[in-house]
């Protein structure tokens, strides 16, 4: 009696939390509708719709804003990339070699959570960064924008990690391993006593993980988006009564905290999925690369970088 209560209790509880979650996520998505109402740096999308006045197109431009900044940068990305791959020599050029480094940093991390079969999680992981880290800089260029303000492009990237990751989990644990691991993998009598409690807890912290991701990005990349727009506000205002078209660039030490904002969301986004998917992946992946004390040394370290990553 004493369980089935408790499992009733956590089950009301994890109902509340999915309740909260979709209230906030109804929230940000009218915080995002009101947000062009709130400061903000104008774009040239925003400009060109508001020249053709009241027609579909300009409605059009305005609906599918995220969509358009969204696909800049995935062409962006594609062209740099096929520029780079159509002029690869053994003597790299310098854009060769920018992009070799990248990659390479982008599998050290991936590797030095996971370890050496972590690699093949390292196109996906690296793909999440790269998207993120452009499309948070091109919001920093004149007349463009970040598709990461919006809540309508962090919550498909959050959504896509919690699919990866479950699929992760299932592919490499089988459906019984994989129920359970969220189960708590338990090893004794008391374990298995727990499950009725570790189960939804464990269930209602894996639909907390693409919640966490996408709110975490958006906020941190409106907000500065929103200073940017308050400084620079400011600065057209102060030289207003002059008649100059021009005004005090109070807005230009933000922009370097902007970039170090940008490229720490970006990791921050990178390692947390990593370390999702590290948590999925079956101990005895780690135990075979690494030895029985590397393989808890693994998950170890993968917890402690998501503490830190918090």
């Amino acid at each position: 009696m004493f369980f089935l209560a408790e499992t009733s209790h956590f089950a009301d509880k994890a109902h509340a939390a999915a309740e909260a979650a979709h209230h906030a996520v109804e929230h940000a998505e009218h915080a995002e509708h009101a947000s062009h109402g709130s400061p903000h740096v104008v774009n040239w999308v925003t400009l060109l719709a508001k020249a053709m006045g009241d027609t579909p197109l300009a409605h059009a431009l305005e609906k599918y804003e995220k969509v358009i900044f969204s696909l800049i940068i995935v062409s962006l990305i594609s062209l740099f990339c096929f520029a780079v791959n159509r002029k690869r020599s053994l003597v790299p050029t310098k854009l060769q070699l920018v992009l070799e480094n990248i990659v390479l940093m982008l599998d050290g991390l991936v590797a030095s959570v996971i370890g050496p079969k972590g690699r093949a999680y390292t196109p996906f992981v690296g793909s999440l960064f790269i998207y993120i880290l452009v499309s948070n800089l091109f919001g920093l260029v004149p007349l463009q924008n970040s598709a990461t303000a919006y809540i309508t492009t962090t919550a498909p990237l959050a959504i896509a990690v919690f699919f990866y990751v479950q699929w992760i989990g299932l592919s490499k644990n089988g459906f019984f391993g994989y129920i359970y691991h969220l189960a708590g993998s338990p090893k004794d009598f008391f374990g298995y006593v727990l499950i009725p409690l570790n189960l939804p807890l464990h269930i209602l912290g894996e639909f907390s993980k693409p919640v966490s991701l996408m709110f975490r990005l958006y906020g941190n990349v409106m907000a500065g988006h929103i200073l940017v727009a308050v400084f620079l506000g400011l600065g057209l205002q102060m030289l207003k009564p002059t008649g100059l078209p021009v005004g005090v660039p109070l807005h230009f030490p933000f922009l370097f905290l902007e970039i170090l904002v940008s490229l720490i969301q970006a990791f921050v986004f990178s390692l947390l999925t990593t370390v999702y998917i590290a948590a999925m992946l079956p101990h005895d992946d780690h135990e075979h690369e690494h030895g029985a004390g590397h393989g808890h040394g693994a998950k170890h370290g993968a917890a402690h970088a998501e503490v830190h990553a918090h």
